[in-house]
């Protein structure tokens, strides 16, 4: 188990001590900015919904389950049954933000990779970009000094669960909704 925390101590300080400017600093300041709360994801979504011909009117069902239950687990539960706390300068981290509470796992990652999954089942052919995304907000949360590269791991695997659950259920109700239409 040392050698995992080793591990993960050494990955943090090998991004987070990545060269800082302003530049730099700016970019991971504005990932993390529009990662926060699934904001960014949520505008692409409203993007494609407003560009599509046909409109489905429960193309969201699935962009909010996403974002309350990786918000529930990521925010609300996990981070606080294991209570880890944020890096600091005290293991030789350049802290750039002050997020509150605890560090595992991240939420930021959370709803990147899930809301990542979600756009990719819609945009496949953007696919690469969607996920190219998630994994900068990912990497700017350990520049900034946020979270460790396993809170950012654990958060990604659980916003692709995050994502796959929300579109099986959506393909539930979508074939419940459409069984119904054909009993009335």
């Amino acid at each position: 188990m040392n050698l995992l925390i080793d591990l993960d101590q050494s990955l943090f300080l090998a991004i987070n001590h990545l060269p800082h400017s302003v530049p730099t600093n700016s970019i991971a300041l504005f990932l993390s900015g529009i990662g926060a709360w699934g904001l960014i994801w949520f505008v692409i979504a409203i993007f494609l919904f407003i560009r599509e011909e046909e409109h489905d009117h429960w193309f969201f069902l699935p962009f909010i389950t996403a974002g309350l239950l990786g918000m529930y687990f990521s925010e609300f539960f996990l981070k606080f049954i294991i209570a880890r706390p944020r890096p600091s300068e005290a293991v030789g981290g350049i802290i750039l933000t002050t997020p509150g509470n605890y560090s595992f796992p991240s939420t930021h990652a959370t709803l990147a990779f899930a809301f990542a999954y979600l756009l990719s089942r819609e945009e496949p052919r953007l696919k690469f970009w969607f996920y190219l995304l998630a994994v900068l907000i990912c990497l700017s949360r350990i520049y900034l000094g946020a979270h460790y590269p396993s809170d950012v791991v654990a958060g990604s695997l659980l916003g692709f669960a995050v994502g796959m659950f929300a579109v099986h259920l959506d393909k539930h109700l979508t074939s419940s909704r459409k069984r119904r239409l054909i009993n009335d």
